[in-house]
């Protein structure tokens, strides 16, 4: 078995000292964008127990008046993707044509799409537990 160099040495204790030095720093001052070197805030706290639940939703209305729910089947678009670009497709709905033209690209033979909708349905609860009061909200409305 090899011994590791005094220099060797000296380069693993750096490194360890950095790494534990940023890690420390993040855990203080850092936020999500700094990891590995911070924690993940979803993990490192608790949401208040009367606050909503907040879930994205996808919608669109069909020439027949339907709404339906669009997703990754009917629409190739996943609630994450939604999720990750909320404040642009509220700052410019006219974004979401393109979930209607994929709609349309995977839908052909069945009525066109309207209207499409970002709807922020929000779970109410009491002391952590589901009141069953359900809100929604339009976020954004595209109608062409």
């Amino acid at each position: 078995m090899e011994r590791l160099s005094t220099r060797g040495r000296r380069l693993r204790v750096a490194a360890a000292l950095l790494v534990g030095a940023l890690t420390l720093a993040g855990s203080l001052w850092g936020d999500d964008t700094v990891f590995p070197f911070a924690p993940f805030r979803m993990f490192s706290t608790a949401d208040d127990p009367d606050e909503p639940v907040l879930v994205l939703r996808t919608d669109g209305i069909d020439t027949t008046g339907r709404r339906l729910e669009l997703d990754e089947r009917n629409a190739g678009v996943r609630r994450a993707e939604i999720e990750a670009q909320i404040d642009r497709f509220k700052a410019d709905p006219s974004l979401l044509h393109s979930i209607r033209e994929s709609y349309a690209a995977r839908n052909p033979g069945r009525p066109a799409l309207v209207e499409v909708d970002i709807v922020e349905v929000q779970h109410h609860l009491r002391h952590a537990q589901p009141t069953g009061e359900i809100t929604e909200v339009v976020l954004a409305r595209y109608r062409p």
